[in-house]
C-alpha cells in the first residue's frame, strides 16, 4: 500500500516484574503506613478506594522504568503521528501520581486522562484483583460494526509489578475487585514536553 495516514491509534505498553521484591514490599510497607497514618482520602476517590497523594521515598527504580516506557512510546508515535512530532519539543517526561487501595467490591469508574500525554499505573498487587479495561470511545455507545478494527473493549489482567502505559486520552476502568486481597496500585498522570 502507498498511502497510508493513521487516523486513530492507541497502543497499551507494559512490562512485568518491575521491581525487585525487596522494592515491592518496601513501597507497599510505605503506602499501608501512610493509609493508617492518614484517613484523608482524595474527593475524587470512588467507594471502597483509599486514594492519596502522599510521596514515598526510594522510588528511583519506579520512575526510571516509567520514563524509559514513555520515551519508548513517544519515539513510536513520532513515527505515525508528525503532529504529535512538532509538538513535543525536549521530549521531557514530568508526571504526578497518586496511590489506590481497592478494597473487595471497589472499582475505579471509567475515566480518561484528557489533559494529559499519557497515563500510567504500577500494580503491587494486582493478580486476582480485576481487570483494567480499556475502550475506544468510538464506540462507547456500542453503535459500531463488531467487525470493525479496533473497537472492541480491551481487558488485561495485571499481576504483582506490571507497569503499563497507554495514551491519555483513551477511556479506561478497573472492574470491581472480586478478591479478599487489596488491589494497590500507584496511578500517574504524564506531560511529555
Amino acid at each position: 500500500m502507498k498511502n497510508k495516514l493513521a487516523l486513530v491509534h492507541a497502543d497499551l505498553w507494559s512490562k512485568s516484574n518491575v521491581g525487585t521484591i525487596e522494592q515491592r514490599q518496601d513501597l507497599l510497607k510505605q503506602i499501608f503506613d501512610a493509609k493508617e497514618k492518614s484517613s484523608v482520602e482524595l474527593q475524587e476517590s470512588n467507594a471502597g478506594c483509599w486514594r492519596s497523594r502522599v510521596e514515598y521515598d526510594n522510588l528511583d527504580w519506579l520512575f526510571i522504568e516509567l520514563k524509559t516506557m514513555v520515551q519508548i512510546a513517544s519515539v513510536h508515535y513520532f513515527d505515525i503521528d508528525e503532529v504529535f512530532k512538532s509538538r513535543v519539543v525536549d521530549k521531557q517526561v514530568k508526571f504526578s501520581y497518586w496511590t489506590n487501595v481497592n478494597e473487595t467490591n471497589a472499582s475505579n469508574v471509567l475515566h480518561t486522562h484528557n489533559k494529559d500525554t499519557f497515563a500510567a499505573t504500577y500494580y503491587l498487587q494486582g493478580s486476582n484483583t480485576g481487570t483494567l479495561n480499556f475502550a475506544n470511545p468510538a464506540n462507547m455507545t456500542l453503535e459500531c460494526s463488531k467487525i470493525s478494527p479496533m473497537t472492541r473493549t480491551v481487558a488485561v489482567q495485571p499481576d504483582d509489578g506490571d507497569l503499563f502505559v497507554w495514551p491519555g486520552w483513551v477511556p479506561h476502568e478497573v472492574v470491581p475487585n472480586p478478591s479478599q486481597r487489596q488491589r494497590v496500585n500507584i496511578a500517574f498522570s504524564i506531560e511529555v514536553s
